[in-house]
């Protein structure tokens, strides 16, 4: 679908700015005179700019049929009926040129045929408007000094001269009536044409001017005069009167009413045969309008237009979109094509509303309008142009914004402009533009603009039919590839916002009086800025209320924040004392001072993992500072009795609905604003200072029924920062290695559960019970031994579990260190095995029969039965391979290999990980992950799956292809492998997949290797 520049071409005139305003109201009395434009004046450029109206098609054949003598039977008085600017003066101007004889064949060809088209100039023509005879003075004539009062007298003058006018010199002095002989004298069988137009402006006038007896006035005797020469033209075969009349809803409706009753209480006296005829029809707007403005339009393009708009707007009523019937129907098709390059709804609500206020002046102003339009179009050429909406009217330009103030009689609707839609004030936005901005920036149309522009045009009528509905609004505005949603959020927003539009449940429609919207605004100009603040702060503390995090409002100082392993706290950062940017990559330096020191002597903090920071983002402090004097001013309005008795029943529920709605609009402004939250990492460059930042994304914003601290878990969970109850325990080794103290033997629970908030790498533990569940697991596993001081007994893996608890009073040994301080182990004083040949222990047999039990020689039974390595992969299977020497284990029966990863690098080890399976040789593969990632500030994709190879195939390739489109990406990958034959360490297979790891460069490896005991064989 082509933009209209492609397809249509104005005319140089309108491109170039020279269609001025004179131009546009056409004057017969100039072309008369010969001083109009030449647009009028020469015929071969009028009829070049006019199209043949079917009005002006019966007027010509009518009027030149019977001046001919072709036509005999045609009426001797025409009268042309319509509204000012629909077209009456301009269909006398081209009876004019015909019948001077300007007109050739070709200039009027299918205006008129070409039989009726007069041989020779007709001898008499009179034109006389009304606006241009003087009452009071006479119409002066420099060229033959004669003064001429009445209509005979200018009848007279035009056809004749000073000799004429002596025909009727006593009737024009003295104001009176001329008779139908007065005109058998002046005109007799001659072939005459009289033209008289805006007889009602004249009409009133002459009702101030008396006659010379004192007994009538001019106006009387006016009328008394066009009866006698309507009926002196109907006795003649060669004689046409043209009489023009206003609508009755015109400036001069009475005088024009009364002249009609007059005539046609005349007519039926004398019989007189007349025709009335309507200049323009409203199907002919569009046709009149592009052959004015357009020297060529491309049919073909409109047709491909209307069947895009067509298929667009069916789609949207198949989906159950808010549009009228009217959209889908064929014929509005077709509408789209007749009126190309202007959409339907443009011209239709000009000329059925707009049209409808007297000053606009029908097609002549929808001209006028549509010239500056187009002009202003071509000079931008915007992108959306694929037909020329309502929306298009540029209200930005003055010229525009006059044609629908100023000259509509419609002052006050400037404002409306300036406040609502379009500000004319550089730096200043309207609200429609401010509504609109965030949407530009995204590349969406401006929605509330468009909407707010389009119900302005409908809103300049009064009464009934001011305003437009949602669906008519909607066809008006969205074009092939709009979001309809989005128009109606807009226009909602709008409403909400916006000082004069008004939505009275069925139509939106502008009004020139302040809405509630304006009152509250004025009213929250009054509230200070610190007020405003401290409702903000009082209200921040309602957001975030402790719970399984404690807040910390506010900290100015590194002593404000707790440097202990309790409750995590977060620290709400006043937006006053500290604020970060979107491209801001360090935190504020008041959130890195408290961070990293505690106390009032600022010594170094210890337990930084266990600290949150909340920072408000800089670009919404404002706004979320004039949420809450809005709120303060609605509150304020609703609690003074006095004013809210001076509004109506209707605005006082609505003030107290807005109340509401605006202490809501007060929290989610706080939760927008609250939008960087900053986290101790590991995994930052050092420019951070071990804090890393994540936005909490819109979906989360303004969740304000929930507690927000419960948001900010949301976001932690998926990165693997928080440890809560509905989590997998973390294993035994994972503790071991990661939180357990380099270098000791012996630590307390108490100390491990403080690592978890000293140590950065670590994730903030939430539920003390994870870490009881892998301490249990440990204990099973032999990688420590549980000793409870207060119970004098420790516990191993044979032991009864013991109920763990987290305690300076309760340690962890490791095993050798158990050993060496002789614990005694509950479950652990069974008689050993002995030999069943030479009753030796079974760990001393001498006689080579092996172990009753492992069936090894030497008995192998005490040996562990895992063993776990981390690092790079070719590290780690050498690490594996190592340990399983140093445990004489040849055979393993199972490796749990663990990935962690986030960014782009653990999207690619995913990736890798499914590229690996396969080459692993014969086994059964069990894969288990968490995958988050992440897409922009409103979408996300979560996944966490367990289960075989064959089903994780499918889920790889959806995994794959949002991790390379994802701005963020965390992965937890664990495949569990299990070899029911048996995986020798020095045999082939685990060498392969040692191979494979190292090749596909995988990051971090965390494996662990089990046997079966007594199968796992020296295989060596």
């Amino acid at each position: 679908m082509k933009l209209i520049f492609e397809t249509c071409e104005p005319r140089p005139e309108v491109l170039k700015g020279e269609l001025k305003d004179d131009i546009f109201a056409a004057r017969l009395m100039d072309v008369v005179l010969g001083t109009a434009e030449d647009v009028y004046g020469k015929a071969g450029a009028f009829f070049e700019n006019t199209y043949p109206t079917q009005g002006l098609r019966d007027l010509a054949a009518e009027v030149f049929g019977r001046l001919t003598g072709k036509r005999p039977a045609n009426n001797s008085v025409i009268r042309l009926e319509t509204s000012f600017g629909g077209g009456k003066t301009h269909n006398l101007i081209a009876l004019y040129h015909i019948a001077k004889g300007r007109a050739t064949s070709q200039m009027v060809r299918g205006l008129l045929p070409a039989e009726l088209l007069p041989a020779t100039p007709i001898p008499n023509i009179v034109g006389i408007v009304g606006s241009d005879l003087e009452t009071s003075e006479g119409f002066q004539h420099a060229d033959t000094g004669v003064v001429t009062w009445t209509i005979q007298g200018e009848i007279a003058h035009q056809l004749g001269g000073k000799k004429s006018y002596e025909l009727v010199r006593k009737s024009d002095e003295e104001k009176g009536a001329a008779a139908v002989q007065t005109f058998e004298r002046l005109i007799g069988d001659t072939p005459t044409l009289i033209m008289l137009d805006e007889m009602g402006r004249y009409l009133r006038a002459a009702k101030a001017v008396a006659t010379a007896n004192q007994r009538s006035d001019l106006a009387e005797q006016t009328v008394a005069t066009l009866i006698s020469l309507l009926d002196f033209a109907a006795g003649k075969p060669h004689v046409v009167v043209v009489l023009t009349l206003a609508d009755s809803s015109d400036a001069f409706g009475k005088e024009t009413d009364d002249l009609r009753k007059e005539l046609e209480e005349s007519k039926r006296v004398s019989n007189r045969r007349e025709r009335v005829l309507i200049p323009t029809n409203e199907t002919e707007i569009s046709a009149i309008v592009t052959h004015r403005l357009f020297k060529r339009i491309d049919r073909k393009a409109a047709e491909a237009t209307a069947t895009a708009y067509h298929a667009y707007y069916t789609k949207l009523r198949d989906q159950e979109a808010n549009l009228p019937d009217r959209a889908v129907r064929a014929e509005y098709a077709q509408e789209i094509v007749t009126d190309y390059p202007f959409h339907p709804e443009l011209l239709t609500t000009l000329n059925r509303k707009t049209a409808t206020i007297p000053s606009f002046q029908k097609t002549r102003g929808a001209l006028r309008l549509l010239a500056r339009t187009v002009r202003g179009l071509w000079d931008k050429q915007p992108a959306d142009a694929l037909l020329i909406h309502p929306y298009h009217l540029d209200l930005a330009a003055d010229e525009i914004v006059n044609e629908f103030t100023s000259r509509l009689d419609r002052p006050a609707f400037r404002q409306v402009v300036e406040a609502d839609i379009v500000s004319p004030k550089a730096g200043t936005q309207a609200h429609a533009q401010e509504l609109d901005a965030d949407r530009r920036v995204q590349g969406k149309p401006a929605y509330a603009t468009r909407a707010a522009t389009t119900v302005f045009l409908h809103s300049l009528t009064q009464g009934i039919a001011t305003g437009v509905d949602p669906g008519d609004l909607a066809l008006a505005v969205i074009q092939p590839g709009d979001e309809p949603t989005i128009l109606t959020k807009a226009v909602q927003d709008l409403e909400a916002r916006a000082w004069f539009l008004e939505w009275d449940g069925h139509r939106y429609r502008f009004k020139t009086e302040p809405s509630l919207n304006k009152l509250v605004t004025d009213e929250a100009a009054q509230i200070g800025r610190v007020k405003a603040k401290e409702e903000l702060d009082a209200r921040i503390r309602q957001v975030w209320k402790k719970g399984t995090l404690d807040p910390k409002y506010f900290p100015s100082e590194a002593d404000e924040v707790d440097n202990d392993a309790g409750d995590p706290k977060l620290a709400v950062i006043h937006y006053d004392a500290a604020t970060s940017t979107a491209t801001q990559d360090v935190p504020p330096e008041l959130v890195q001072k408290i961070f990293d020191h505690s106390g009032t002597m600022e010594g170094y903090r210890t337990y930084k993992n266990n600290v949150l920071f909340l920072v408000a983002d800089k670009d919404q402090v404002e706004h979320m500072v004039e949420v809450a004097q809005r709120y303060l001013a609605i509150h304020r309005i609703v609690g003074d009795a006095d004013r809210m008795a001076e509004l109506s029943k209707e605005q006082r529920d609505k003030l107290k609905g807005m109340q509401d709605a605006a202490e809501l609009l007060v929290r989610v402004a706080i939760t927008r604003a609250y939008r960087y939250l900053y986290y101790p990492s590991a995994d930052v460059p050092k420019r951070a200072g071990g804090l890393a930042r994540e936005m909490i994304p819109p979906q989360d914003q303004g969740e304000v029924v929930k507690d927000q601290s419960q948001v900010v878990l949301r976001l932690l969970k998926p990165l693997g920062k928080i440890l809560t109850g509905d989590d997998a325990p973390k294993a035994a080794s994972w503790l071991k290695a990661k939180a357990w103290p380099v270098g000791k033997d012996i630590v307390t629970t108490e100390d491990l559960r403080r690592e978890f908030g000293k140590r950065l790498g670590l994730p903030i533990l939430l539920d003390p019970n994870q870490l009881k569940r892998t301490i249990k697991d440990g204990i099973s596993q032999k990688q420590w031994v549980y000793y409870d001081a207060e119970e004098g007994a420790a516990y191993g893996p044979n032991s009864p579990t013991p109920l763990v608890k987290i305690s300076e009073d309760v340690e962890l040994y490791t095993v050798d260190e158990a050993k060496r301080k002789g614990l005694k182990i509950k479950g652990e004083e069974v008689a050993a095995e002995t030999c069943p040949v030479c009753r030796n222990p079974a760990a001393l047999c001498t006689c080579g029969a092996g172990c009753p039990t492992c069936g090894q020689d030497p008995c192998v039974c005490a040996r562990p039965t895992l063993v776990h390595a981390e690092g790079a992969p070719a590290q780690v299977f050498q690490k594996i391979a190592d340990l399983c020497a140093d445990q004489k284990v040849g055979v393993l029966s199972r490796l749990v290999i663990r990935l962690d990863g986030s960014g782009k690098t653990g999207a690619a080890e995913a990736r890798s990980l499914g590229l690996a399976i396969p080459q692993l040789g014969k086994g059964q593969f069990v894969v288990e992950q968490g995958y988050t990632a992440e897409f922009g500030p409103s979408e996300y994709l979560r996944v966490d799956f367990k289960g075989s190879w064959d089903r994780y195939k499918r889920l790889k390739g959806v995994t794959d292809a949002f991790g390379q489109e994802a701005t963020k990406v965390v992965v937890t990958s664990v495949l569990k492998a299990e070899f029911s034959d048996g995986l020798t360490v020095d045999g082939p297979q685990f060498q392969t997949i040692r191979d494979v790891f190292v090749a596909l460069e995988m990051g971090k490896l965390s494996v662990e290797a089990t046997w079966t005991p007594g199968q796992g064989g020296s295989g060596r």
